[in-house]
């Protein structure tokens, strides 16, 4: 596996494929640049391209200045800026360019760009560069740049924050969250009323994303957990039992994956507790999931299967339910429990029943759950143990969604199931497989 020193670099490779250019032609590109002001050729190749992309080098500024001329891009807008350059930005550029998004936001801005342009060209992705000094400011600089009294232009970056997990990077989108979830810090502390109220709303909602690509993702389980107690907080100040819920129950992973299954019991029960003040039947059968999975992996077989029961009567009673599904609730439908279901039933040691869960599960799978997919794919590489060519089939498809839309979590799972594969020619190919997988 290649050394990777920096974060692969998505923005230059955007640019570069937004033009449909090689490595080889970028290189050109610079060459000829290089010759124009009578630069000695230093033998760059596309193979250093194409290191500069996947972050095993840095571009040196002999080259940085000849990129931005052929993209006719400033060096922030190609990823070419380190952290330690990007301090240097002033903050009345930083909080000049916020405020004029924020009024891009609120559709007060005067300069002809749309909401929609934001949402798709900057919020997660291309604004990294802008956004992530913003974790530095002094909390009145960062008040300063902000619209008073408007919830609705926070809720509405932290909603496009949560559609964009299904297929935008884990690690550009992590960081915007987190920068978001520090805002939203700001304004619960600056805000009084209902104003507050529904600040706090959002800031749960935010605070929940960051922890889940923490942890899930990124494989962050201490900044997940502080996270996780920045949403919890928020869900006290708006009141959502609903989103306690899912806080409480997203924390009870880290001990269920950490296997301290005491630690993730009292954690579910806690969440439960919530369930009793008008939470969407869907919400309750997530969490049975969850505890479904807990028991599981706790060798609690028959309580495992009891969990899945009850989840599958709670959701089927979701349709006649008295209060509206919670729009965050996107990480959940019959498709996923019949996921944990498969996973119950494969843990307890019935991998008929599990194949025929997990099969189901993959065709009830709707085309933005690519990350769920990779594991469901790898739990049916698990339950045709015995079978090289099936599992491998099977764990090749699921490094495929890996590789689509990458899920740190679908490939630990891989990684679990690979090993039955033993030291087989199969399993020495999908090593080579893994090992040039890179987090994005």
């Amino acid at each position: 596996m290649a050394d990777r020193r920096h974060p692969p670099n998505r923005l230059l490779s955007w640019e570069r494929l937004q033009r449909g250019w090689s490595y080889d032609e970028v290189a050109d590109r610079i060459r000829t640049e290089m010759s124009r002001c009578q630069e000695t050729d230093t033998g760059l190749s596309a193979n250093t391209v194409r290191r500069w992309e996947t972050g095993e080098r840095w571009p040196d500024p002999r080259y940085r200045k000849h990129l931005v001329t052929i993209f006719s891009k400033p060096a922030t807008e190609l990823g070419l800026l380190t952290p330690e350059e990007l301090d240097v930005r002033p903050e009345a550029e930083t909080i000049a360019e916020f405020r004029r998004l924020c009024e891009i936001m609120t559709g007060e801005s005067s300069d002809g760009v749309s909401r929609s342009q934001v949402l798709r060209g900057i919020l997660g992705l291309g604004a990294l560069p802008m956004i992530s000094p913003l974790l530095a400011l002094a909390p009145d600089a960062a008040e300063a740049a902000l619209p008073a009294g408007d919830p609705a232009a926070y809720s509405t970056i932290a909603a496009c924050h949560r559609k964009m997990y299904w297929s935008s990077p884990a690690r550009p989108l992590y960081e915007a969250s987190y920068a978001h979830t520090q805002l939203g810090l700001d304004l619960v502390r600056g805000s009084t009323g209902s104003a507050k109220t529904a600040f706090a709303t959002s800031l749960a909602e935010s605070a929940l994303l960051t922890a889940r690509l923490a942890f899930f993702d990124l494989g962050r389980p201490a900044i997940a957990d502080r996270c996780f107690d920045v949403a919890l907080s928020a869900t006290r100040e708006a009141g959502d039992h609903s989103l306690a819920v899912a806080v409480i129950g997203h924390m009870a992973f880290v001990p269920i994956f950490g296997h301290q299954p005491e630690h993730a019991r009292s954690l579910l029960d806690a969440a439960r507790q919530h369930t009793w003040h008008g939470v969407h039947p869907a919400v309750r059968a997530w969490l049975h999931c969850t505890a479904s999975e807990a028991e599981a992996r706790a060798g609690a077989g028959a309580s495992s299967r009891h969990h899945i029961d009850l989840a599958t009567a709670a959701l089927d009673t979701a349709g006649t339910a008295d209060v509206e599904t919670p729009t965050w609730l996107d990480f959940f439908d019959a498709g996923r429990l019949q996921s944990f279901a498969g996973y119950s039933a494969l843990i307890g040691g019935d991998r008929a029943e599990a194949a025929v869960r997990l099969s189901s599960a993959l065709d009830l799978l709707g085309p933005e759950a690519g990350k769920q997919r990779s594991v469901v794919l790898a739990d049916l590489a698990a339950c045709h143990a015995g079978d090289g060519d099936q599992q491998a089939d099977y764990l090749n498809r699921a490094l495929d969604a890996v590789e689509r839309e990458w899920y740190g979590t679908g490939l630990n799972r891989v990684r679990e199931v690979r090993a039955q594969l033993g030291d087989s020619p199969l399993g020495r190919e999908l090593d080579e497989r893994i090992g040039t997988l890179t987090l994005v």
